[in-house]
């Protein structure tokens, strides 16, 4: 198949073009009937859409052998490597990145039979549609179904046509970017459609995984938090007592996750580990940031006007569509008037977590996806809330506007250009891996680990070996900052521990971020330098990585 597709690369945009109108029809068909309403409620359904258009849009990069991010292989060498340690900071230290989004690999590796690039890219496209689903759910029940359908076409679409591989990997933003959309699903379900309180139990656990999904986004979790229990004490329509359990039981699902960390952490001592690595680190990531926002706006621009414009026509259309709305008139009913101010609010605290470590890091957009589609139904739900006794061409002339304003920038800017994978696929099937890799699967067998110095966690993925030290990469151990010594002191236990039949020094010209030898471990390390001489021989020289072998498994040529 993957040949037939590298042969025929059009017809992947016959296959894209196919699943778009079908979702377009079964969007725009309610339209056609005479004094069509809207409905306001679930619409579970359209996640069939949802999935079947991003399975279209994005299934050539599940073929990609290769890592379309560093990012992206960090992930999955600690998945890889929490399988041997499952306790997290004992065994994976994920910098930024907190312990679920390495464990929400699991279950497609699972499936799949091992942790690669191709589950983590269906991962990926499983936290994607769960987002985009809860957010049309949010929508939907407040606004209407139709509305939903148009106002998150948008967004689909970007996620399902974009090029760029920065949007395209599994990221660290993916997990918040689901968990968040589920929680505001479930505020607005407990105060619109009057659900149980026992709801809030898990509403707060998903609150509370946040922070352990990705420390940057605490402020959304404690915005949407702090929503919540404003509108659990303002709830007109419930009892004293109702009021009270609803609160406990937010708070209690709230902690829940936060008190299973620290039991681990107490239980495991890990404490120090967890507190210098994730809250140190995410705190010195932020304060060294070295541009100011006006230039991460201008380089980010710079990059997608070059490499990929599908987020700029995405955020450009949305726009101008709330622009031309401005005119049209809006229900003054406060429920939905209250869910729209949560959106904007949302919104511009995702900004400020995607500005504030004031690096131009496309990714980082990912966790505006969620909010700005709130918005948008927000905003085009109040003015279909408010034209509902109006005349059915003039409803339907809006929808049909927002649809071509928020999408058919997107669609016109992506028909006819190729997608970068098709075209190679059966290349990447028939070289899996590049030439480093390949040595190191002479020497080491799957699931031993591998020791590397440097930034090149993708070695530890196509080799299909777990890391022999906590850091998937080197950056700690080899730029400055106040816990220098402990990363190193740790960096070297780990190495000794683990016994490593294979270690990397991936310094030097074409590895990623470290391209001098000045930072190699033999030139700043003196303690890593004598051990790896004591037990390691050097074996070979790939792709500016020199490859060390433990003694007792060197090949007799080399003994």
């Amino acid at each position: 198949m993957l040949r037939w597709f590298d042969d025929n690369p059009n017809c992947y945009w016959w296959l894209v073009c196919f699943v778009i109108v079908w979702a377009l029809f079964i969007m725009l068909r309610p339209l056609l009937r005479p004094g069509w309403q809207d409905v306001k409620g679930t619409d579970w359904g359209w996640g069939v859409i949802i999935l079947a258009v991003l399975i279209a849009g994005r299934w050539p990069t599940w073929f990609v052998t290769r890592q379309l991010n560093p990012d992206e292989s960090q992930l999955i060498a600690g998945a890889i490597t929490l399988h041997h340690d499952p306790v997290f900071w004992r065994s994976v230290d994920g910098g930024t990145a907190g312990p679920f989004d390495f464990f929400a690999l699991w279950p497609m590796g699972w499936l799949h039979g091992v942790d690669d690039y191709f589950s983590a890219r269906v991962s990926a496209l499983c936290l994607i549609a769960t987002a985009l689903i809860f957010a049309h759910q949010a929508i939907a029940l407040v606004y209407g179904r139709l509305v939903a359908r148009v106002t998150g076409f948008a967004a689909l679409c970007f996620e399902a046509l974009t090029t760029h591989n920065d949007f395209l990997h599994y990221s660290s933003e993916l997990m918040p970017m689901g968990l968040l959309a589920a929680a505001f699903y479930l505020t607005v379900r407990r105060f619109m459609a009057n659900a149980g309180w026992q709801w809030n139990a898990v509403g707060g656990v998903l609150l509370g995984a946040l922070p352990l999904a990705k420390l940057q986004v605490m402020p959304l979790a404690v915005l949407l938090g702090l929503g919540w229990i404003a509108g659990e004490l303002w709830l007109r329509d419930a009892s004293r007592t109702d009021r009270r359990k609803g609160l406990a039981a937010l708070c209690a699902g709230a902690c829940l996750p936060l008190l299973a960390c620290a039991i681990l952490l107490t239980a495991t001592s890990q404490w120090r580990h967890a507190m210098i690595s994730y809250i140190w680190h995410n705190t010195v990531y932020v304060g060294a940031a070295y541009l100011e926002i006006t230039e991460v706006l201008a380089q980010t621009w710079r990059m997608l006007i070059r490499e990929d414009s599908m987020p700029v026509a995405w955020l450009t259309g949305c726009g101008l569509w709330l622009l031309l709305s401005l005119p049209l008139p809006r229900t003054t009913a406060r429920p939905a008037r209250l869910v729209a101010g949560a959106a904007v609010a949302l919104c511009i605290a995702s900004l400020a977590c995607i500005l504030v470590p004031q690096r131009p890091f496309l990714h980082y957009w990912q966790l505006l996806v969620v909010p700005w589609t709130l918005v948008l139904g927000a905003t085009t739900g109040l003015v279909l809330l408010a034209l509902e006794n109006h005349r059915v061409s003039l409803r339907s002339g809006v929808l049909c506007a927002a649809l071509l304003c928020t999408a058919g920038g997107l669609l016109y800017m992506r028909a006819g250009n190729p997608h970068p994978y098709v075209g190679r696929l059966m290349q990447y099937q028939t070289h899996p891996e590049a030439a480093v890799a390949r040595e190191l699967r002479k020497h080491a067998q799957a699931g031993e680990a591998l020791g590397i110095w440097g930034c090149m966690p993708n070695y530890y993925v196509e080799a299909g070996l777990r890391q022999a030290t906590r850091d998937a990469h080197s950056q700690a151990e080899i730029l400055d900052s106040p816990y220098y010594d402990y990363f190193r002191q740790r960096y070297l236990a780990d190495l000794r521990d683990s016994a490593a039949p294979v270690f990397v020094d991936a310094i030097g010209p074409g590895n990623y971020m470290f391209q001098s030898r000045s930072v190699a471990h033999d030139a700043i390390f003196p303690e890593l330098a004598a051990y790896i001489r004591a037990h390691y021989t050097l074996v070979s020289e790939l792709q500016g990585s020199r490859i060390y072998v433990r003694n007792d498994r060197l090949p007799v040529v080399h003994r």
